[in-house]
């Protein structure tokens, strides 16, 4: 973040930076925004004859205090950090038909040995049908940080709904294939691919669910 040589601009900037959370490039880019419209508001009220003291108070008032502008720049970063939470979301889970379904081939390698019990069979539906709807669930929740945002004024409630879609998602699909998994008696070799493949991403994407409410 480049400050203002303009005292009164400065710690205006600063004051914004330490009542913002979110994504720190995000962040950055968004402060660079303030400071270079507060930098050219001053020149043209300079240019229009005012000193610089009077000039950067003008621009100051012109554009509000912290307080009225903060919550505004909030929710963009709100917005902007549960797109990331999406992205992550998505990674997560587009490698799971790989880890089930082929690529691999665990699924065929874990229904060999899978047991006849009922439990078994619910989870192995619930993994099939429920994935699906996570994967749909995320690419959804992309298009609203995304597009939604620019389009439909998407705002912290649609943040929060990703943060803790997330949240349910990383949680229910580690639960349920890691249950599979131990009912089929998994070899050391799979527990240690979905360790990478599966538990790795997802915990990745709670914690980034974390961050976006922590912006919200």
């Amino acid at each position: 973040m480049t400050l203002s040589a303009e005292p009164q601009v400065r710690d205006y900037v600063v004051a914004l930076d330490r009542t913002l959370v979110g994504p720190p490039r995000a962040k950055a880019d968004l402060l660079e925004e303030v400071a270079g419209h507060l930098e050219d508001a001053v020149e043209a009220y300079e240019g229009a004859g005012y000193a610089s003291p009077d000039a950067a108070r003008l621009a100051l008032e012109d554009f509000g205090a912290v307080p009225e502008v903060a919550p505004a720049f909030q929710s963009t970063l709100a917005i902007a950090a549960s797109r990331r939470t999406a992205w992550t979301l998505l990674a997560g889970l587009g490698l799971q038909p790989f880890l089930w379904d082929g690529g691999l081939d665990l699924a065929d390698s874990s229904h060999a040995q899978a047991p006849d019990g009922w439990l078994y069979a619910v989870l192995d539906q619930a993994i099939e049908t429920g994935g699906g709807l996570l994967l749909l669930g995320a690419v959804l929740a992309l298009l609203l940080t995304g597009v939604g945002h620019r389009w439909l004024n998407a705002d912290r409630a649609v943040a929060r709904a990703t943060a803790w879609f997330t949240i349910g998602a990383a949680t229910f699909v580690p639960l349920t294939a890691v249950s599979m998994t131990a009912m089929t008696g998994g070899r050391a070799g799979l527990w240690l691919l979905l360790a990478v493949l599966l538990l790795g991403p997802m915990s990745a994407a709670a914690q980034s669910a974390r961050r976006t409410l922590a912006a919200c």
